[in-house]
């Protein structure tokens, strides 16, 4: 079993959505700070019922918590600390099995795993007895895109010619449909779509939007859906526009129910114009899901952050931040946006910040070219991609004038 320690409320959803992915072989310990089951006592339980402990919490505090307990030097459990901010796991046992543990979380959260022996799990497996998996999980390391995924690799300038380090990008191209109906249980799609990403291959980190009928946008499977890939936008069709989407599997049941003879096939293509299915419809007891793909065409977006405090930008700008598959820029550009971006979204700090960005771009990417200042002195290098410049506002210039706060396509 594998314990699954909030503690506190802020991190409740984190673990909530890890136990969703692994329901019969988790537990999820939920502290409260000055009350008699608080973070010491969730821990100490934890350890004593479970073979593996997870610790959402901050590093210091997580260590704090397992030395507390007696555990943080014993070899006879698997420790691993998630960062609340949702950027890292890492194992804090030295065991292969935990360190396979750690890339099965990562899978599941869209985080990063930091092994801190350095040695791969797939191949430590191979000499020592691995951990059985947990029922409905990969096989530890981060699964291999299908042939046919547009997956564009950087070679690590550190080390290039360790294919194992290179930085892998995937475009966001993907649209996930979501059919849920009034019986369907909050966490009942995601499910769903993470046995269905173990078995085809495809990344999470591809999912660019999620697309239902009008009036399910705010349905709980969605709702959670969108909060698991990261706050997702959500795109609500009507149903006659539905009807007219060519699906492979129509349903006449669902045609007299809701209007639309598809949802999540019909839905997944609406939102992927001259696309196609990559996923036909899967279904689960109340809910529906299907995956399409958009034409691949790159897009590159030129954002200037301002010269002052980077937490109020227009709302194009931090909806292109959030919405690219990498962000490129020289290194103080793309720390500045880091506390805008996704997780999963990819940062590459270089000099030459528009000649990778074009690179990107040209692969079918959807990248940000970010800059300090205005983003008035970023040119635009050649390729055959979409252009936009979108500049940001800085608090202390929100009384420029108002052209300087609207971004057109350049």
């Amino acid at each position: 079993m594998i314990g699954l320690v909030a503690v506190n409320g802020s991190v409740r959803p984190l673990a909530a959505e890890l136990h969703a992915a692994w329901p019969d072989s988790s537990k999820v310990y939920r502290a409260s700070v000055g009350n008699c089951f608080g973070p010491p006592e969730a821990i100490t339980l934890a350890l004593v019922e479970c073979e593996y402990v997870i610790c959402f919490a901050p590093l210091p505090g997580a260590a704090r918590l397992f030395d507390y307990a007696g555990h943080l030097s014993s070899k006879d459990k698997g420790l691993l600390c998630v960062d609340p901010l949702r950027r890292y796991v890492i194992p804090l046992s030295s065991d292969p099995a935990t360190a396979e543990l750690a890339w099965e979380v990562a899978a599941v959260l869209g985080v990063q795993p930091v092994i801190t022996d350095r040695r791969d799990p797939r191949e430590t497996a191979l000499a020592e007895p691995a951990r059985q998996a947990a029922p409905g999980t990969g096989t530890g390391g981060p699964t291999a895109a299908p042939a046919e995924e547009p997956v564009l690799r950087i070679p690590d300038p550190q080390d290039p010619d360790d294919p194992d380090s290179d930085l892998a990008v995937l475009p966001r191209t993907l649209v996930l449909g979501i059919g849920a109906g009034s019986g369907t249980e909050d966490t009942e799609a995601m499910r769903l779509l993470m046995d269905v990403l173990r078995e085809t291959g495809l990344s999470r980190q591809s999912i660019a939007r999620i697309a239902t009928v009008a009036g399910k946008g705010d349905h709980p499977a969605v709702n959670w859906a969108r909060w698991c890939l990261g706050r997702t936008p959500v795109d609500e069709h009507p149903a006659d526009v539905l009807a007219t989407v060519p699906v492979p599997n129509p349903s006449a049941a669902v045609g007299a129910a809701v209007g639309t003879a598809s949802v999540a096939e019909a839905a997944a293509l609406a939102s992927a114009p001259g696309g196609e299915l990559v996923v036909a419809k899967r279904k689960s007891a109340h809910a529906t899901i299907a995956i399409a793909r958009t034409a691949l065409r790159g897009r590159l977006t030129l954002v200037g952050l301002g010269p002052g405090p980077h937490d109020l930008l227009v709302p194009r700008a931090l909806e292109a931040l959030r919405s690219v598959s990498a962000v490129v820029g020289p290194p103080d550009a793309v720390a500045a946006a880091a506390g805008l971006l996704r997780p999963a979204t990819r940062r590459i700090a270089t000099d030459d910040s528009a000649g990778a960005a074009a690179t990107l771009a040209s692969h079918g990417h959807d990248v940000a070219l970010v800059a300090l200042g205005d983003g008035a002195a970023l040119s635009v290098p050649p390729g055959a991609y979409d252009v936009l410049r979108v500049p940001g506002l800085p608090l202390d210039v929100r009384d420029a004038p108002r052209e300087q706060h609207q971004g057109d396509p350049a």
